[in-house]
Parts: structure tokens; C-alpha cells; sequence
């Protein structure tokens, strides 16, 4: 039994590492909460989760994303919760992120309604699947021209296990943060 448990938790961090190595922000806090409190992780892994709770969160986007570096700051409530089939499903109700130029502070922009929720999986092959449901932001810093995405209804991201976009497909809105503060 200690074994089952141990490698079903190396499992969920595995996943939740490889989904911080590529999606920052998760839909914004997939996005932010990619930063996830570590007694969060641990209720997760045990199938309970737990209710969310406050996160302030704040990381520098690098210049290949936008053309200049952003610093993004999430703030709100997040929760993880362990799926039976596998995976976790991130909640981040109530939560708002700004997003700041730092080649030109003056331009900012602050994104409120980060109602997600994100659905994190691993395929047969090792690919890492991001669903992202509602109102959420990403971005991919190794895939050209990705940017900084709001993404408003029904978005899947697959990646492979090195972290390659394999693909990125959906329905709704998107709307390109790096160009609102450029």
C-alpha cells in the first residue's frame, strides 16, 4: 500500500511539475497556481483536496514570451483536487492577475475572473493534457509566438513529456495579453 501511495504522489507531482515547466499561470493560476502550496499537493494526493485557499503569487514571464519581460501577480484562492481516474483539477475562484511590462511599467493590464476551472492529466504516452474551462490565462515560453493568452471557454494543451506543444485546440475566445501591453 505504501508503494501505491508513494507513486500515485510522485505521479500527481510529476504531472503538476511538468505542467509548471510549461504553463505558468495556469489558466492564469494553473497559471499562478502553478506555485502550489505544498500541504495543498499532499490533500490532493491523498484523494481529499480541500478547500481553496488565498495565494499571492508573483513571477516574471521571460522576454521570448511577449518581445520584453512581464511580471505577472495572481492573487486570490486556489484549490487542488485529486481526480479518481487520475489527475487533479485546479480551482482558482475569485482570483485576478496583473500583468505588468517591465520594459515599460506604465503599461499594465489586470485581468479579474480567473473562474476556471484547469483539468491536469497524463495519457498512455507520458503527455501531459491541460483542459482549460471558463475564463484563464497561459503561456508557453518555448513555443514562438505562443504569448500570453486569456483564453475565455473550452481549451485543451497537450504536451509531450519533454514538453513540446503537441497540439492546441478549442472552441471561445482568445485574447493576447502581451499585445495589450505592448
Amino acid at each position: 500500500m505504501a508503494i501505491t501511495t508513494t507513486t500515485k504522489k510522485q505521479n500527481i507531482k510529476s504531472i503538476l511539475t511538468n505542467a509548471r515547466l510549461r504553463l505558468a499561470a495556469a489558466t492564469c493560476l494553473i497559471l499562478a497556481g502553478l506555485a502550489l502550496p505544498t500541504a495543498e499537493l499532499a490533500r490532493a494526493s491523498s484523494g481529499r483536496g480541500g478547500p481553496p485557499e488565498p495565494i499571492t503569487v508573483t513571477f516574471i514571464i521571460p522576454d521570448t514570451v511577449c518581445g520584453f519581460p512581464v511580471q505577472e501577480t495572481a492573487t486570490g484562492l486556489l484549490g487542488v483536487i485529486s481526480l479518481p481516474g487520475g489527475g487533479v483539477l485546479v480551482t482558482a475562484p475569485a482570483s485576478t492577475a496583473v500583468f505588468t511590462n517591465l520594459s515599460d511599467p506604465t503599461k499594465s493590464v489586470t485581468i479579474n475572473g480567473f473562474t476556471g476551472p484547469a483539468i491536469v492529466t497524463t495519457d498512455q504516452n507520458g503527455n501531459t493534457i491541460l483542459r482549460g474551462l471558463g475564463r484563464g490565462a497561459i503561456f508557453d515560453p518555448a513555443t514562438p509566438g505562443f504569448g500570453i493568452r486569456f483564453q475565455i471557454e473550452d481549451f485543451t494543451l497537450v504536451f509531450d513529456p519533454n514538453g513540446n506543444l503537441l497540439s492546441d485546440t478549442g472552441n471561445g475566445q482568445v485574447t493576447n495579453v502581451c499585445d495589450l501591453i505592448n
